[in-house]
């Protein structure tokens, strides 16, 4: 996608496996938030947002909704006007979790979230999207609900993941089984996800650490449920997303680390 003083909506996205779409009446189409969950780094989350802005394709109304856990006011502000200089997004809101942690912060973003978009894709503040993506037939698929969440980060494992093949929307998923031993059927990585999957999940746990906060959730009996992996689209170690960087909560130190496809 491009900036305002670049090419409008319309017309014809050829996707990353180079397939061409005509876009759609965005009556047709569910709206969706871009959550992004971020705190005081802006290098990382100003490189998260251009990745993902200007390589995302969506047919309908497409809002951002900026969660941050207490930076300063020019914190915010700052990615404020970076999204708001996107022609594709129609909306721009802020939350202020102030330093409340990583769950309280989620979970104050969804209370505006879940009041506009019935679709939303949670992004962390250190994920670039590497190549174009055509998000329409995932939202398509996510319509015929077989499943209320795709993940599109690497399929990390550290026991046994099973699952099952299904077809939806023309797509091969892998649908993952909720009984696994791994305990990552849900992950904290990019992923695309119903309103409903995430009201019947419920609030995070809060006044956790981030690692503890994501390994609380995917323990829950829903995180576990309707959670598919898209292995038509995606490598075993991702491709569309790459992990550019890792926090320690609390401390505000940015650590890079090698650049990994996730």
């Amino acid at each position: 996608m491009h900036r305002q003083d670049g090419p409008q909506n319309g017309g014809e996205f050829r996707d990353q496996v180079g397939k061409s779409h005509r876009k759609n009446d965005m009556t047709d189409w569910p709206n969706l938030c871009i959550l992004l969950l971020t705190y005081n780094r802006l290098e990382f989350a100003t490189k998260t947002v251009r990745s993902v802005l200007e390589n995302l394709h969506y047919s309908g109304q497409l809002r951002v909704h900026i969660a941050d856990d207490g930076s300063d006011e020019e914190y915010r502000e700052s990615l404020r006007t970076l999204v708001g200089g996107y022609s594709n997004v129609v909306g721009v809101g802020v939350s202020n979790s102030e330093r409340r942690g990583y769950g309280a912060n989620y979970n104050l973003a969804m209370q505006a979230v879940h009041s506009h978009s019935r679709i939303v894709l949670p992004l962390e503040d250190d994920w670039q999207l590497t190549a174009p993506f055509d998000l329409d037939p995932l939202v398509k698929a996510l319509g015929e609900e077989y499943f209320g969440c795709i993940r599109l980060g690497y399929l990390g494992l550290t026991q046994s993941l099973s699952g099952e093949f299904i077809l939806a929307n023309g797509i091969i998923w892998l649908l993952l089984n909720p009984d696994s031993p791994e305990p990552h059927v849900f992950a904290g990585h990019p992923r695309l996800e119903t309103v409903d999957w995430e009201k019947a999940v419920g609030p995070w746990p809060e006044d956790l650490d981030p690692n503890t906060t994501e390994f609380a959730v995917c323990h829950q009996p829903e995180a576990r449920e309707g959670v598919v992996w898209p292995v038509s689209m995606l490598t075993t170690n991702g491709g569309l997303f790459a992990h550019i960087g890792s926090y320690e909560a609390g401390e505000g130190r940015v650590h890079p680390k090698e650049e990994v496809l996730a």
